[in-house]
């Protein structure tokens, strides 16, 4: 008998670790394709988390960590502690995938979980009985608790899986065709924050509006210090904030500089009395932090978001001055575009529509079959010609020699020192030559042409993977979160991208 590999009575290993239980059976809709697509879609990413092995390995990860815990309390793990940490993995797991694949906030994503039968079996929220989901705060912390690191080596399981086959020839997937990384197509483009346009001004209305909130907040839980109304500061930079956009719509009149100079120098002013109740207030909750209602945890945190801003403020007040005041150039390396996102760069890229934008460098590096081989969020802008062999050594660690034995960019990361050492590792580069003549003569080898016309499906894949995958903008905060929710999205469009690829036929289909 002929082995079926899309039997529903296979067992995955993170099934098997897993006390059986009860599951309701999806209700039977007719008349709406989309949805039997979705579900088609969702019971085929179902059936890849347990063919992989990447579910179990998430599970063990959990299930060692808590062990580790416990460890250091002088405590053992029991039995059903285990089955609960197990169930809570894989839902953290289902759930994270599903709520990026949605493309919605963690508000949303509850409710809809709570309205869809279909989300709450691919998650396992379908119980008999009374049907629990996670509020919006624990899918957050479902996320946010698992380390990049984790998430990249699942993308890595996930793809080798996508690479096997069996004693047969035959995808371990499932797949007609396994995927080959032999071939990468890589190519960068700007990540973007979740920040406004960083005019110098902007910033000290920032910290104003800041600070103000974080004094209102101690005030609010029973600590006092005498102080006009914060609101009033609050107030008078707003004023001043539309004084300034005012100044600046005038063009290149004769007026222009010199009512922004005043603007500022009276911005200065207010921020400067603003630095002092701030740090007058951050001692006071610290010195009395218990006569308020704060719990030490949340008084902690109030402090840290002060001294964070109080650290920032002075870079912040020397670059308006210097470029409004003193009328000088700042480099892009120097300037701060952000009080809360410090590390966001000026990515110019010098397209239409997108001459510069703000955020992070991201490089991403496509199979042939679309699937994100290797991914890095780079916290500085790098050239391209910079990043192309490291990639290649990432991908060959991961995968092994015999990935990633041809590389595929555009004109950006072509350079004498990189072919170099490309043929050192015998790599074929059909990166394009920045040479008009060395192009022309590259692109008349018809094999060429073929991979560079294939190289437009890369750009596409990078408006998918940034519209549908990563939003508008990275919508988490500070360089190592922003880092895990990409390793987050790698991980929910690769699955996607397997689940959409063509199955091999049924056992009896070629038997006929």
């Amino acid at each position: 008998m002929t082995k079926d590999k899309s039997s529903p009575l296979t067992l995955s290993p993170a099934d098997r670790s897993q006390q059986s239980r009860i599951r309701l059976p999806l209700p039977l809709v007719l008349g709406n394709a989309d949805y039997r697509k979705r579900e088609a879609e969702l019971r085929r990413m179902d059936e890849i988390l347990a063919v992989s092995g990447i579910e179990s390995d998430f599970i063990a990860h959990e299930v060692q960590d808590v062990v580790a815990e416990l460890k250091k309390k002088g405590r053992e793990l029991t039995d059903r502690h285990r089955a609960h940490v197990q169930g809570f993995a894989a839902k953290s797991l289902r759930c994270s995938i599903a709520r990026i694949l949605a493309n919605e906030s963690h508000r949303d994503f509850s409710c809809h979980l709570a309205e869809s039968a279909l989300l709450q079996w691919f998650c396992r929220c379908d119980t008999l009985g009374v049907v629990r989901v996670p509020a919006k705060s624990t899918l957050q912390r479902m996320e946010s608790e698992v380390p990049a690191e984790v998430l990249t080596r699942l993308n890595r399981l996930l793809l080798e899986s996508a690479t096997k086959v069996d004693e047969e020839g035959e995808s371990t997937l499932d797949l007609r065709i396994p995927v080959d990384l032999s071939m990468i197509w890589l190519d960068s483009t700007c990540a973007k924050l979740d920040i406004h346009y960083p005019a110098d001004w902007t910033l000290l209305r920032d910290a104003t509006r800041s600070i103000m909130a974080a004094i209102l907040v101690i005030r609010r839980h029973g600590l006092a210090h005498r102080m006009p109304d914060p609101q009033t500061f609050v107030a008078e930079m707003n004023r001043l904030a539309m004084a300034m956009s005012g100044a600046s719509r005038r063009g290149r009149g004769p007026n222009k500089k010199p009512e922004r100079k005043r603007v500022l120098r009276a911005m200065k002013r207010v921020v400067r009395k603003v630095q002092e109740h701030g740090r007058r207030y951050r001692d006071l909750l610290e010195k009395d932090w218990k006569d308020s209602d704060l719990t030490i945890a949340q008084a902690r945190r109030i402090i840290d978001r002060i001294d964070r801003l109080l650290s920032r403020l002075p870079a912040a007040i020397k670059q308006a001055h210097d470029r409004i005041i003193g009328e000088r150039v700042i480099p892009n390396e120097g300037k701060m575009l952000s009080l809360y996102e410090p590390h966001a760069k000026v990515y110019v890229r010098g397209k239409a529509g997108a001459d510069a934008e703000f955020g992070l460098q991201l490089l991403l590096g496509e199979s042939a079959e679309g699937l994100i081989v290797d991914c890095l969020l780079n916290e500085t802008v790098a050239n391209d010609t910079t990043l192309l062999v490291p990639a290649v050594e990432r991908i060959r660690q991961a995968h092994g020699v015999q990935a990633a034995t041809t590389v595929i960019g555009d004109r950006g990361f072509s350079s004498a020192a990189n072919v170099a050492t490309l043929a050192k590792l015998g790599v074929i580069d059909a990166t394009l030559p920045r040479s008009p003549a060395q192009m022309k003569e590259f692109l008349k080898d018809g094999g060429n042409r073929d991979l560079h016309q294939r190289r437009a499906q890369t750009e596409a894949r990078i408006g998918v993977f940034k519209e549908n995958f990563l939003g508008d903008q990275l919508p988490t905060k500070g360089f190592e979160n922003q880092k895990r929710f990409v390793a987050w999205a790698v991980l929910a469009h690769n699955l996607w991208v397997l689940a959409r690829m063509e199955r091999a036929e049924p056992a009896l289909a070629k038997a006929s």
